[in-house]
């Protein structure tokens, strides 16, 4: 069972269906309320966050310095961020390990003369604290580095650099291998979209080909591969690069696959930076909260200019987007956005912007949503991009709604309605016995199979209520 939608019944074949269902003619165990439209549940990446309490800490992930092509030293580019506000950041020459802020291994010079020069230890401990910035310290991202033999991959916490003859999927394999994590880096460069027209570009972008390579790599290695660069720098290479998020995420998300989507400045000069960047929602500034916030999406993405969705000449006045609230209501299957610099929200659903507003009600849109949906904020200072909404039909009131359908002796029907019942009830006390509810609602379908109910019907049962115990963890 996977996100896809499920498309709902409607009353008139619903009671048809009803009265002729057979053991053995089960031609889906889906319903929906039919009173109020399909019954939805909403995956929402924000669950965990404290809205009132958590703190909105700015990133760049992706920085050079004269170690690689970078126009300034390491320690130019550190001062430059912290005196911009920025609260964390991650050095990512490309093909060199960038270990720690204040390493000392290094040669005065690079190799075509540039300084290399990096903080004292005491800069770094103050840089840290903050101890002159009122408290607000900028923590450093360990063991980052843009490997970059092949198209261009961001690893963090993974000791290494990638070696001569390395593909893509090597460098990410590696860093998986060493407990570290990736994003991929402005793949509009290798797919041949920046080089085309806006609509060559869109063409490109939604190629079953192009999607399929990093459709498959997401997958293959889901847990440390956690997104790819959205926009890099000023939308140069990235221009195209939202629609291929768009479809990847048509072929991800059903398999509960998010794929997170990052903004950084790519920079290379300190007169560079500040125009792309993430806001990490996270009750402390540590390394662990920014790891925690990278891998579960608990971020959004924020850029000054957005080409496609900015327009071409626009120009940025004032402050960006700032989001101070997300709240989802399972019962209504709504999603509602609060916020500050802002002139319109827009809802994307596979690609497209199906919705204009505060709050979208999914039931207004059951034609068009299928396994996802994402909202950006628009405003004179850039954009705000959310990150995706994972929406599935993996519900209790669903579940009920099948069993119902099924031809079954009235004891049965009770027994297996009861659990659910109990289950759901629990579900709303937060209580965690729900799951061995549900489990025995499995068993005593699979002890049924092939003689009360089809072996294809209760495999269907059975994996939706695994869904559901999917859903709710």
């Amino acid at each position: 069972m996977n996100f896809s939608k499920r498309k709902s019944i409607s009353a008139v074949l619903s009671l048809a269906m009803i009265s002729s269902f057979a053991l053995g003619n089960v031609g889906t165990v889906y319903a929906s309320d039919l009173g109020k439209g399909t019954d939805y549940y909403i995956v929402n990446p924000y669950e965990t966050v404290d809205w009132e309490n958590f703190g909105q800490y700015k990133a760049d992930f992706h920085s050079h310095t004269t170690e690689s092509d970078g126009g300034n030293t390491a320690l130019e580019m550190i001062e430059d961020h912290y005196a911009k506000g920025f609260d964390i950041l991650a050095i990512t020459d490309h093909n060199f390990n960038n270990t720690t802020w204040d390493r000392t291994d290094r040669p005065e010079t690079n190799a075509s003369g540039k300084p290399l020069e990096y903080i004292s230890s005491e800069r770094l401990a103050e840089i840290n604290a903050g101890t002159d910035r009122d408290g607000r310290g900028m923590t450093a991202i360990p063991y980052s580095d843009e490997q970059s033999r092949n198209d261009h991959l961001n690893t963090f916490w993974a000791d290494y650099n990638n070696e001569a003859g390395y593909t893509l999927e090597d460098s990410i394999k590696k860093a998986d291998e060493l407990g570290g994590i990736s994003h991929i880096n402005h793949p509009g460069r290798y797919t041949g979209a920046v080089k085309a027209s806006l609509e060559g570009g869109e063409r490109i972008s939604k190629d079953p080909a192009v999607v399929a390579k990093y459709v498959d790599l997401f997958n293959k290695y889901d847990s440390s591969l956690v997104g790819m660069e959205i926009i890099n720098k000023k939308d140069g290479d990235s221009i195209s690069d939202r629609i291929l998020w768009d479809s990847i995420l048509q072929q991800t998300m059903p398999e509960r696959n998010f794929v997170w989507g990052f903004s950084n400045d790519d920079t290379h000069s300190v007169g560079a930076t500040g125009y792309s960047y993430n806001i990490m929602l996270m009750p402390e500034n540590t390394e662990e909260a920014v790891r925690y916030s990278m891998v579960n999406g608990t971020f959004y993405a924020v850029a000054k200019v957005a080409k496609r969705e900015l327009g071409m000449n626009f120009a940025a006045q004032g402050a960006t987007p700032v989001i101070e609230n997300i709240s989802v209501d399972q019962e209504e299957n709504s999603i509602t956005i609060e916020g500050t610099n802002y002139n319109k929200i827009e809802w994307i659903a596979d690609g497209e912007v199906i919705a204009v507003g505060n709050t979208i009600d999914l039931n207004d849109y059951e034609e068009k949503i299928n396994s996802y949906v994402r909202a950006q904020l628009l405003g004179d200072g850039g954009i705000s991009f959310i990150q995706p909404f994972g929406i599935n039909e993996d519900t209790i009131d669903n579940l009920k709604a099948s069993v119902e359908e099924l031809d079954l002796n009235k004891g049965i029907r009770n027994s297996l309605t009861v659990k659910l019942e109990n289950a759901e009830k629990l579900i709303d006390k937060d209580n965690s016995n729900y799951a061995n509810v549900l489990n025995a609602f499995i068993n005593e379908v699979e002890s049924m199979k092939n003689t009360s109910i089809t072996e294809e019907a209760a495999n269907k049962l059975i994996e939706s209520a695994n869904e559901i115990m999917k859903n709710i963890k």
